[in-house]
């Protein structure tokens, strides 16, 4: 494998350039004759298919990163690209159906690899896969509403490298939900400066809306929430209540909130 264009490959994906790093990595998985090798780039041009939500794209790649390591994959072997190659497509697995909403089924996938790779995990080179899985696994479970499996893991993860944006969301979810709405504060306000996808943004200004109104802050409640209905998509809009907290808040304050003609927030002119 040509190293140096794997990893302007990596580079390129990690600026954000993915149809590029896409295309970069195909180019060289169709020029590199190593079965291990090939499977191992196809993985990561999976891993760039799914950031851009091409889901059912990147499922084909993993799929055939797996019947090109067939032979050597579950075999004792000294080749320690096989351990590694192993662990990361079923991380990607699993990964996937979590992107697609599958979270049920995603987190089965994960627990099923922490269980299968647990002695692996242990070992200094699989450090950061035992992490990110974990952190991963937390998530799933603070969105299936069980939060309370999901805070000690959170709280273990708190110095991780990865996902330190997500594990801050999640944990100030999870004070939240406890009732330990000063930790919850600090926490979901944390996330935002480390910088949330907009997945998450917009429900931690929602949680940090209804913090601070519980805080009687009814003007920051009010900007929070706010900023939440900018943002948000219909369908958590709907569900989170949001409306009845903003109405409650700006009631409080003596306001009423503004609409445009679609019912959403009016941006101040």
């Amino acid at each position: 494998m040509n190293k140096k264009n794997f990893l302007k490959a990596c580079d390129l994906r990690e600026r954000g350039k993915l149809a590029e790093a896409y295309q970069a990595f195909r180019e060289l998985a169709d020029e590199t004759t190593d079965a291990l090798d090939k499977a191992g780039i196809l993985v990561h041009a999976a891993k760039t298919l799914k950031l851009q939500e091409r889901y059912s794209e990147a499922e084909r790649q993993l799929r055939a990163a797996r019947e090109l390591a067939a032979n050597d994959l579950g075999q004792s072997s000294s080749d320690a690209r096989i351990a590694h190659l192993e662990v990361y497509l079923d991380y990607e697995d699993a990964d996937l159906l979590w992107k697609q909403g599958e979270n049920g089924e995603a987190l089965a996938k994960f627990d099923q690899a922490l269980q299968k790779y647990q002695k692996r995990l242990q070992e200094p080179d699989f450090r950061d896969f035992y992490e990110i899985m974990q952190t991963c696994r937390a998530f799933i479970l603070c969105d299936l509403d069980r939060w309370r499996d999901a805070m000690p893991t959170l709280e273990r993860l708190q110095s991780a490298t990865e996902y330190r944006e997500g594990i801050s969301f999640y944990l100030g979810h999870c004070y939240m939900l406890a009732g330990n709405l000063d930790k919850a504060k600090e926490k979901l306000a944390e996330s935002l400066q480390l910088g949330l996808p907009p997945s998450l943004e917009y429900r931690a200004h929602c949680e940090l809306g209804m913090i601070y109104y519980e805080a009687q802050d009814y003007l920051k409640a009010k900007k929070e929430l706010e900023q939440c209905i900018q943002q948000a998509d219909p369908s958590y809009i709907r569900d989170s209540n949001v409306w009845g907290w903003l109405r409650s808040a700006c009631r409080a304050l003596g306001v009423e909130e503004q609409r445009d003609h679609h019912g959403r927030i009016r941006k101040p002119s």
